[in-house]
């Protein structure tokens, strides 16, 4: 009987979750936010006893996320990012180390002031991805660049992550460990390269093949889970082995087959993944409300300033610039994945991830308005008007 009733209240819950976010998108509120919120009012009325069916799905969200991400690019790609490091620069410099400083003047510890910064710092790539589609703005000329500084902050927060975990473990900055966690890193990167130049040649056909039998999805979420797992033990962020994971498919039919077979199961792992972000945090005012409201402040602020200026960089024009600087504001996946790494943070993150999406989100569809108020289009002269002799008409 108690059985059934776990199962009833889960089949209950992933209604209202989908309930929620049909509805709320309608309001232009992405559906992260509507998955917190339900996590939520799920505090009233669900035990935590009754959630732990849905443990894998929670440890399957970010392995899949990042796996996915890693498919979008592949060694050739990452290689030819040459045109966006500079505003991606820019974007890091803006957004990550006044926010680090800004944390250790209000007394937080080196960790925890990292892990803020981290928070601060990535854009959600769900949330501006999803609206340059919706708004049929990909062929803007925002976009490419949009979606570049996106690559950008993807690599920069796998790699964050990798030494933010093991740092979070032992609480405190340990000098030893950070050049175990360099050489690590540069272990895997050099592995995944000797993959990639020599075994995948060999296997290129066979995956192929491979991909095509409907039982390929037991092969494919057994090894991605893995090799995440298998990170995790070792002590290294299970984003960075399931994002080197991604990046490694051959760009083939294979991709294809992948997406089709556990599209459907990373929609619904991250979906559960952020359900239980909110969840599991308290609801309680963060002690330092004045700290929070300064975050949200310069989040909007310094993403507006430093999207301008990478635009300005990047040789875009003024009215683009402004675009798209007020396009760039919601935070969203990264900041939960990274906040999750801290309990304390997780507490300072809510209202701050909450406030920068629907921020954000507004000032994306107002963006084109606002920038069209302020560099009006240039109006065309009225043409002249030729009049045409009449030729007299013969004498007859």
């Amino acid at each position: 009987m108690e059985h059934s009733l776990t199962l009833l209240q889960i089949n209950l819950l992933f209604i209202a979750m989908f309930v929620t976010a049909h509805f709320l998108r309608k309001l232009q509120v992405p559906p992260i936010i509507s998955f917190l919120l339900v996590g939520f009012l799920a505090k009233f009325w669900l035990t935590p006893e009754s959630t732990k069916p849905l443990e894998l799905f929670k440890e399957a969200g970010i392995i899949l996320l990042f796996f996915f991400i890693g498919l979008e690019y592949s060694f050739e790609r990452l290689k030819n990012m040459v045109s966006v490091w500079k505003p991606g620069i820019i974007d890091l410099l803006l957004n990550f180390f006044p926010i680090l400083f800004l944390s250790l003047l209000f007394g937080f510890e080196p960790v925890t002031s990292l892990i803020i910064a981290g928070v601060f710092y990535p854009s959600s790539t769900s949330i501006v991805a999803k609206l340059l589609m919706d708004f049929k703005r990909l062929a803007s000329p925002e976009a490419e660049l949009l979606i570049g500084i996106l690559i950008f902050e993807d690599l920069v927060a796998v790699l964050l992550l990798s030494f933010l975990i093991p740092m979070s473990e032992f609480g405190s900055l340990e000098p030893e460990a950070i050049p175990i966690s360099l050489l690590k890193i540069l272990t895997v990167l050099v592995l995944f390269y000797f993959l990639h130049t020599s075994v995948l040649p060999r296997i290129r056909g066979w995956l192929d093949r491979a991909s095509e039998d409907e039982n390929f999805v037991f092969f494919l979420l057994g090894g991605v889970l893995a090799v995440g797992l298998l990170f995790k033990k070792a002590g290294l962020s299970e984003a960075l082995g399931s994002f080197l994971l991604g990046v490694l498919v051959p760009e083939t039919r294979v991709v294809e087959n992948i997406e089709h077979h556990l599209s459907a199961f990373k929609e619904l792992s991250i979906g559960v993944f952020f359900f239980f972000f909110a969840y599991e945090s308290e609801l309680t005012l963060p002690k330092h409300m004045t700290f929070v409201l300064t975050l949200i402040v310069l989040g909007v602020l310094l993403k507006i300033v430093s999207t301008y200026l990478a635009g300005y960089v990047y040789g875009m024009k003024r009215k683009a610039r402004l675009r798209t600087s007020l396009s760039f504001v919601p935070r969203g996946e990264f900041s939960v994945i990274i906040a999750s790494l801290e309990p304390s943070v997780k507490l300072l993150s809510i209202p701050f991830i909450f406030a920068t999406a629907l921020i954000g989100s507004f000032l994306f569809v107002v963006a084109p308005r606002i920038a069209d108020m302020v560099y009006p289009p240039k109006r065309r002269p009225p043409r002249k008007r030729v009049r045409k002799e009449l030729s007299p008409a013969p004498s007859s």
